[in-house]
């Protein structure tokens, strides 16, 4: 440090680190608030810690060497762990500081062979010392921060997985709790399966997600709101409201089935409520597709397929008159007549009949699906 009557006066303050640590750790409880309203227990550990950081302060100090901060590193992640606000942790050590600046003053007071017209100048080096370990706590204080972040989040992944695979069991034996995915203790929740590409971070749903292969998946909190939350964000399935977390797994079916129901690259928000038909043939991927083929195959080889299933598409989904349905085209009324005829004819089916319509849905649904529904139904 490159001050040699402050390295004497530290080398004599070692000799009385214990009275020293007494007096730091009092000034500590007694000014800071955070401090003060810890239990004994660890009140014991914080004066430990006290002694510790004193004589690694005194040592640089009095062996002139720079800052070495270990067991302020070490201070400064455990009292990350222990969720110590980083503001208390630095009061700490401005209080740690001013007592050993005081101390140095009074025992240079005390030797009348001690030049004291010099503090002024040895203060200098007390700053650097200072602003040395500041640098090396706030440092280690934020880098535990992020470790424990981290390892919040692979714990919530973990507990995710354990209930999205019904993994009740595993769930359990890990202290899955509610608490663990920033969720209330009570329900009702609903699970929800969105695109990997949705955002979620702006929806203001408290809930823990899990980013998988194929698709995203949350589980939240059901405020009665969340269909509103989530409107326009991309393709979404939500599960019907439950009650407790073990039953995930049957709720992510639910919503998985109805998310693989959506056309890819739609922005609906959707439940099995609202699309019945469509959760069930999202449910039997290898039926849906043999379905498309038998009812649709015809119109699917034709060269204008595509505008052949616009118009059948829109006309099952809307139940609007002709008119309205060539305004919502931007193609004469004639046209979409024209192509509705072509497609009963084409696949023998009746747009009067009922049954005939069911499976022209059906089939229309399964052609959009698949092979997507086909993916997560073998998974």
């Amino acid at each position: 440090m490159g001050d040699p009557l402050i390295a004497r006066l530290a080398a004599e303050l070692l000799q009385d680190v214990p009275g020293l640590t007494d007096r730091m750790f009092a000034a500590i409880v007694a000014e800071d608030e955070t401090y003060a309203a810890l239990p004994p227990e660890r009140l014991a550990e914080v004066r430990e810690y006290n002694r510790r950081n004193l004589v690694e302060h005194l040592l640089d100090l009095a062996e002139q060497r720079p800052v070495n901060a270990e067991v302020s590193r070490e201070t400064a992640r455990r009292r990350a762990e222990q969720g110590l606000p980083l503001g208390a942790l630095l009061h700490a050590y401005r209080i740690g500081f001013r007592i050993i600046w005081e101390s140095l003053v009074e025992r240079a007071m005390a030797d009348p062979g001690y030049p004291v017209e010099t503090l002024a100048t040895s203060m200098t080096t007390i700053w650097r010392l200072i602003d040395g370990y500041s640098v090396a706590v706030t440092a280690s204080y934020h880098e535990a921060m992020v470790e424990l972040a981290r390892q919040d989040e692979r714990e919530r992944q973990v507990l995710l997985d354990a209930l999205i695979e019904g993994r009740v069991t595993d769930w359990s034996v890990l202290g899955g709790s509610a608490h663990a995915l920033g969720l209330p203790a009570r329900g009702p929740y609903v699970c929800v399966v969105a695109d990997p590409s949705v955002s979620m971070a702006s929806a203001g749903l408290r809930g823990a997600w899990r980013l998988r292969a194929d698709e995203q998946v949350g589980i939240v909190a059901d405020t009665g709101s969340v269909l509103t939350a989530l409107a326009g964000r991309g393709r979404i399935g939500v599960s019907t409201p439950y009650e407790r977390l073990p039953q995930t797994a049957a709720a992510f079916r639910l919503a998985q089935l109805v998310w693989a129901s959506l056309p890819p690259g739609s922005r609906e928000v959707a439940t099995v409520d609202s699309r019945p038909v469509a959760a069930l043939v999202a449910a039997a991927p290898e039926l849906a597709e043999r379905v498309t083929a038998a009812v649709l195959g015809p119109v699917l080889a034709r060269p204008d397929a595509d505008a052949l299933l616009e118009v059948l598409s829109a006309w099952l989904e809307s139940g609007a008159p002709t008119a309205e349905l060539a305004r919502r085209l931007y193609c004469h009324r004639n046209t979409v007549r024209n192509r509705l005829s072509r497609i009963e004819r084409l696949t023998g089916r009746s747009l009067e009949r009922p049954g005939d319509v069911a499976a022209l849905y059906a089939a229309l649904i399964g052609h959009r699906i698949t092979p997507c529904a086909a993916a997560q139904a073998k998974r």
